[in-house]
């Protein structure tokens, strides 16, 4: 440790001081009425110092007033914690009668780089000078870590999305740098670093370094952590506060309003291979049962039977509530036809429904604001040469909505299968994706046909317009809150109705508030 100047202990001066340091002596007393405080020097420079170093000078309080000054206390005060009192505490609070000194001692050891300053302020009872600072200056030759910027704040991040930040860590001082350990303390999990340099680093004066951070908000809320550096440099760590908020993309509401004669778009595909005589020809007699049911809930409804490879029907095109004979119609169509595909029954559906353009051979089936409702027989397996997840997303996006498409099924129990049916892979997990029925083709056709018909006017898939966080949606139903007959499908984006489905004439009121495209 270097020591510029020793100090002997406190003391009052009631005589001359020695010049050569400046001091005030008896001669340069102000002799107004009342204390008056002066201090000598009103600058202190403490000069350029290195790591582990440390110099001591003084300055002198001098009572020029005719009254006693009550000195009340000392303190440092700035941003530079690199200046120490080192008289007592207990000596900090003193009485000076006139003309007398006292003198305050006071280090210099740089915990900073470059200039250093603060001030010692004099608390006492001069009336024109109740404050009197004395400037303290020094220099650090010294490594010193800046994190800038400090603090960092994202500001407002969409919830949901990752945002990245960059932190550089730079050697600001005179002497190399040494970090040990770089981490995140405290506050959300949030936040985590993704890019940081290996350790230990040694950083040359002017160098740096960076650390990224990633935010990660999960909800409508203040986050916050700190970074924390340890070095070797005085103080050994510095510590940048990490700051961002969660916001949602807006908030919304859905609605729809249910009519009460709903138009929907019925396509059929039968395998039409010889063990399925028996079964399409049940299909053809239930069929009367089957148009029964669904003119309970509506007679807007077009039908397409499609059984070829090309997905076209020969027999008339698709049929309508109003087309003469349609009853046989249908029972000819689901029992006529094959081809390569016929056990491929997903391939059929997707090219019919590809044809349905002005100009293709089932144009005018089906139409924007029904539900397109697919319906598939068959005692095997799906046997396509994509899988069922392939075509569904190809009907779903010829059709521009996936609520708004359902597929159902008459196969073989899954997983099963039953009697002489094999179990309706395929078939199966589609039915699922689409929230369709999915019905044993061992069963009673009477009561198959009846829920298929059921099924072709419940909409029980709401897709929402915005991407929507699970945990803020509220559903209505007629004004009135409904907390459980649905459930949420974040892959499809979709309000599902389990229990009571609303019918027509229901209003359906969905809010929420949206995630943000993180792309």
């Amino acid at each position: 440790m270097k020591v510029q100047l020793v100090i002997l202990p406190f003391a009052l001066f009631a005589s001359a001081c020695i010049s050569d340091h400046g001091f005030v002596g008896n001669d340069d007393v102000g002799g107004g009425s009342g204390p008056q405080i002066q201090v000598t020097p009103e600058v202190v420079e403490f000069g350029s110092l290195g790591r582990d170093e440390t110099v001591v000078d003084i300055f002198r309080v001098t009572n020029v007033g005719t009254g006693e000054l009550e000195v009340s206390g000392i303190e440092i005060e700035g941003t530079s914690t690199s200046f120490t009192i080192l008289t007592p505490l207990e000596d900090l609070t003193f009485t000076l009668p006139a003309t007398a000194s006292a003198d305050i001692e006071v280090a210099f050891a740089p915990v900073g780089a470059n200039e250093q300053h603060a001030q010692a302020m004099i608390a006492s009872n001069d009336e024109d000078t109740p404050r009197l600072a004395v400037d303290l200056y020094g220099e650090g030759l010294i490594p010193d870590l800046e994190i800038d910027p400090s603090p960092y704040d994202f500001g407002d991040a969409y919830i949901g999305c990752m945002h990245a930040g960059d932190l550089d860590l730079i050697n600001v001082g005179y002497d190399d740098l040494t970090l040990s350990t770089i981490e995140l303390t405290g506050g959300s999990g949030a936040f985590s670093i993704t890019r940081s340099p290996s350790l230990p680093l040694t950083l040359a004066p002017a160098e740096w370094t960076t650390v990224s951070v990633d935010f990660y908000p999960d909800s409508e809320a203040d986050f916050s952590s700190v970074l924390q550096v340890t070095h070797d440099a005085p103080g050994g760590l510095d510590r940048s506060s990490i700051e961002g908020r969660g916001i949602y993309a807006g908030d919304y509401t859905d609605s729809w309003e249910i009519p009460y004669d709903p138009p929907v778009d019925l396509f059929f595909a039968v395998d039409q291979s010889g063990s399925m005589d028996d079964d399409a020809r049940s299909l053809a007699t239930n069929f009367s049962t089957f148009i029964s049911q669904l003119s309970s809930y509506t007679t807007d409804w077009h039908l397409l039977v499609a059984n070829d490879d090309d997905g076209c029907n020969d027999h008339g095109g698709y049929m309508t509530n109003s087309s003469p004979g349609y009853l046989n119609a249908f029972q000819t169509a689901v029992q006529a036809g094959g081809g390569y595909y016929t056990e491929s029954l997903l391939t059929v559906a997707s090219v019919a429904i590809e044809k349905t353009d002005s100009g293709e051979c089932n144009q005018g089936f089906m139409r924007a604001d029904a539900l397109l409702h697919i319906i598939l027989v068959s005692d095997e397996p799906e046997q396509s040469s994509g899988s069922w997840a392939t075509y569904v997303s190809q009907l779903q996006a010829k059709k521009g909505s996936t609520a708004n498409v359902k597929i159902s099924a008459i196969a073989g129990d899954y997983p099963s299968g039953c009697g002489s049916a094999a179990p309706g892979t395929g078939y199966y997990e589609a039915v699922q994706a689409t929230g369709g029925e999915f019905l044993s083709i061992c069963s009673n056709w009477a009561t198959m046909v009846e829920a298929l018909a059921d099924a072709s006017v419940q909409l029980s898939d709401y897709e929402l317009s915005h991407t929507a966080d699970p945990n803020t949606i509220v559903v209505r139903v007629n004004g009135t809150q409904d907390t459980s007959s649905w459930v949420f499908e974040p892959s499809t984006n979709t309000v599902v109705f389990r229990t009571d489905i609303p019918e027509g004439g229901d209003t359906i009121r969905i809010t929420y508030s949206a995630f943000a495209n993180c792309d």
